[in-house]
């Protein structure tokens, strides 16, 4: 909930675009788009739609027999951890040669093919715990979800970043048209923040999704946790922090801090540990 809400300017700033689009077109066809757009967010969760997506988009591929029958079991005592009866996610395998697992659209869970070959099967059970806090968070869904929503606005927006570079470049030759465009851009910009306050919402939702995005990482290990994968999550953390994970952040400014979507790993480690004392 907190990511679609925080989706909401982008959504906003979509669906303005698609009435814009809208009023292009014929009667009839106008009100037809728009409804589409709208129930277009369904194929999110169209099983099809996912296989593509996970296919096409995030370049993973079906498992083998034998890495089925490798992560098989390991799910399978998730899902018992976690009293679902009738599980209906789907294993995919992404062909990367780092440490990784991700929880994608309403029912997909890719592991690397490293993750794979290099975890002890407890460590990589608990890796795939996480991940399943994922997705009974709906962080997955809910994130596609806001994505696709944003789309029509973040390409409108990429048009206008465009057009805007032409008139400067031409703007070079005739250094009046350039002072022009300038003065016309910020009187746009002044106008909309005037008629409309909340737009200075966008600017700094990108640095909330951030925080939502670790908060849910955070929310993901504790599910983990709850299942009792705790001390195989924290040995796979820890591993990652031996080998320099948090190293590689140590020169980030604080704008790239406040841009992270993964918490440092001593985070993680150490709330690990805050809920392993708490629970005796």
């Amino acid at each position: 909930m907190t990511t679609l809400l925080l989706m909401l300017p982008n959504f906003i700033g979509s669906a303005l675009v698609v009435l814009l689009l809208s009023t292009l077109m014929p009667a009839g066809v106008d009100i037809a788009f728009i409804v589409a757009w709208l129930a277009s967010g369904a194929l999110v969760f169209y099983r099809p739609t996912e296989r593509l997506f996970a296919k096409t988009l995030l370049r993973w591929r079906e498992p083998t027999g034998a890495e089925l029958a490798a992560l098989r079991p390991l799910w399978d005592d998730v899902m018992r951890r976690a009293n679902i009866v009738k599980p209906s996610y789907e294993l995919w395998i992404e062909d990367r040669d780092d440490i990784n697992a991700a929880a994608a659209a309403g029912h997909m869970v890719g592991v690397t093919r490293w993750s794979l070959t290099r975890l002890e099967p407890e460590q990589l059970a608990a890796v795939l715990a996480h991940e399943f806090g994922h997705h009974r968070g709906g962080h997955a869904w809910a994130g596609l979800l806001g994505q696709w929503y944003g789309l029509p606005g973040r390409f409108a927006m990429y048009v206008a970043r465009m057009l805007l570079m032409v008139v400067l470049v031409a703007s070079q030759a005739l250094p009046l048209l350039g002072c022009l465009v300038g003065l016309v851009f910020v009187a746009v910009v002044i106008g909309i923040t005037v008629a409309f306050p909340p737009v200075l919402v966008v600017l700094v939702t990108p640095y909330l999704l951030a925080w939502a995005g670790r908060a849910a990482e955070l929310r993901a290990d504790r599910t983990a946790a709850e299942l009792g994968y705790g001390p195989q999550l924290h040995a796979v953390l820890s591993n990652w922090q031996e080998q320099g994970a948090d190293s590689a952040r140590a020169d980030d400014k604080l704008a790239a801090r406040l841009m992270a979507t993964h918490p440092p790993m001593h985070q993680r480690i150490r709330e690990l540990e805050k809920f392993a004392a708490a629970a005796g």
